[in-house]
This record gives C-alpha cells, structure tokens and sequence, in this order.
C-alpha cells in the first residue's frame, strides 16, 4: 500500500513538474499560432496538444530506436559497472595509495576509514538505485501518465480555482483561499524553477568536468547529467554508473562526481531552494534526509515539494487564526439608537 501510495506521489509530482515547465511556452504558441481568416488565437488545449507532438513524436522516435540498448544497459552493463568499479583490487589500489601518502599515521588512518566508509556508502546506494531502476522499468509505462494529468491541471486548473472560490462565502474566507492557491502555486514554481537551475547548473559542471578529465562523449555525458539531475538520487548515481562503465579515468571521474555532489547538495542546491520556496538551508537538508530515510529515492523526490506545501499550510492556518482571534475580540458595533 505505502508502495502504491509513494508511485501516485511521485507520478503526481512529474505531471505537476511537466505543466509548470509548459505553462510559459503555452501563451507563445497561442500568440505565434492562429487560425481562420480573422487569424484568431488557437485555444490552450490545442497549444498544449501542438506542444506535445512537437515534444514526444522525436522523443518517442528517439525511444523507439534506444530501447533496446536502454534495457540492455540497466540488466547487463550497469551491473558489470558496478563491480568493476568497486572490484577489490580497486579498492586495495587506494588504500594503498593512502597507505603511502605523507601524512601522519593518525591523519593517514583517519583518511582511510573515511575512504572506507565513502566507498561502502557509494557501493550501496549504487546497488541499491540499480535495483530500483531495475525494479522501476516494470512500470515505465505508467510515465504516460504524466503529460495526461498535466494536460488535465493546465487546462483545468482555472476553472477549478473559480469554483472553488464561488462556493466559499464572500470576505475573509474567500480573499483567504485564493491567497492559499497562489501561495502554494508560487511554491511548486519556486520548486520546479529550482530543479530547472540545478539540472543546468550540474550539466555545465559536468561537461566542463568530464572535458577536463579526458572522458569519451564528455559533452553527451555531461548533457545527461544535467537531465539526469532532474530526478533526484536516481539521477546522480545513474551518471556516475553511466560515466565510469567506459572503464576510462574511473577514479577520476568517482571523485569529481562525488566532489560536484557535495558541493551541489549541500551549498548549491539548497540556495536555490531557500530563493525559490523560502526554506531555510538547514531546513532542506534535514529535508531531504528524512525523505530517504523514509521513503529511499521517492522520498527524496517528494520531500522538498511536500515541505514546501506543508509550510505555506502552516503559516496561511496561524495568519487564518490570528485573525480570528482579533476578530473575537473586537467588541459589536453598536446600533444606531441604542
């Protein structure tokens, strides 16, 4: 049940994610786009529907003819990646490298643990994300979903808004609710124009990165990588299996990935949460852990969207009750010729 529930969450997400990166481009399609001998504006379904062909017949085109290497990736290479990468000899071939540096005997052994522990760590959430995408590619086919109900909120979240407005009494509460849904709609903005920043910024990190380093296809990567970036923590191990199945500068591109990560996820990322939703650094941090620690890579995904909303409740329900607080205590008006 908590599985069913955490796929409805994240294929909701994605849809919502979808509408609001299609939101801007629909205006401009109606305004490039018209019809008739009075050249009238096309209607918002029909942009979204000449969005769509525009995006998903190359998309689909694209799928059609990569499947199958696709799949033959993720059953076969992926796996044979990852126990190279984490081969023994490997990992001997830097403890030793360790062993040997100029260091005291305290700070080498500190730095080895510390290798030790950041090795272990990346071998299993490697191993554990090829398991879900492994375990996800079952239900590839509900993604089609997503561009269905993000047509669904964009051509009718309008009209759900006035309704919903119509049936509240006039005043307070109703000037209360649609400051709620703006609030909230700015929220998922900030979100999604977060996400659209970090894929961006992690794409050119990697490029330059990869460029530098000498890997094969560096530019390719480094495009995906930024794509990748898009689904948080399957996306960024993924990268990482993709960049060092090659079998080229393997410990090279391990740490530059693992440096871009910390440097991303813990500085950069949460900047342009903290500009976009207003959540704090420490906030999103502590955000982010508790979504993989309940929930693995869906949590993850729904952890910094479900805060946001959570905190545009809270602080639209203390403002709902403190005025309605000082609406109690302010005494009756008094009657003219009382």
């Amino acid at each position: 049940m908590i599985g069913v529930v955490e796929g409805v969450g994240v294929l909701l997400l994605l849809s919502v994610f979808f509408a609001y990166i299609l939101a801007p481009a629909v205006p401009v399609v109606r305004r490039r786009v018209r019809i008739g001998r009075r050249r009238r504006p096309i209607s918002d379904a029909a942009a979204i529907l000449l969005l769509y062909l525009i995006v998903f017949v190359p998309a689909g085109v694209t799928w059609r003819v990569g499947a199958p290497a696709v799949k033959r990736w993720i059953a076969v290479t992926a796996p044979a990646s990852v126990d190279r990468l984490f081969a023994g000899e490997r990992m001997a071939l830097v403890d030793r490298a360790f062993a040997h540096a100029p260091l005291p005997a305290k700070a080498r052994g500190a730095l080895m643990r510390a290798s030790a522990w950041t090795a272990a760590s990346l071998e299993r959430n490697a191993r554990g994300t090829l398991a879900e995408l492994i375990d996800g590619a079952r239900y590839a086919g509900w993604l089609a979903v997503a561009p269905i109900v993000a047509f669904l909120l964009l051509t009718g979240a309008p009209a759900f808004q006035r309704s919903a407005l119509r049936v509240l009494p006039h005043g307070h509460l109703q000037w209360r609710f649609e400051e709620y849904l703006r609030d909230v709609n700015s929220a998922l903005a900030g979100y999604v124009r977060a996400q659209a920043a970090a894929s961006v910024i992690v794409g050119v990190a990697c490029v330059a990165g990869f460029l530098l380093l000498g890997v094969r296809s560096a530019v390719a990567l480094g495009v995906l990588a930024g794509i990748l970036e898009l689904v948080p923590a399957i996306g960024p191990i993924t990268v990482l299996l993709i960049a060092t199945s090659q079998g080229e500068q393997v410990l090279g591109i391990v740490l530059f990935l693992v440096m871009l990560r910390l440097v991303q996820d813990y500085v950069v990322y949460p900047q342009l949460i903290k500009h976009g939703m207003h959540l704090s650094t420490v906030a999103v941090i502590l955000t982010v852990w508790a979504g993989a620690a309940i929930a693995q890579a869906p949590g993850v995904i729904l952890a910094i969207p479900v805060a946001g909303f959570i905190s545009v409740s809270m602080r639209h329900y203390r403002e709902y009750r403190e005025i309605e607080r000082l609406v109690r205590a302010r005494p009756p008006a008094k009657v003219a010729g009382t």
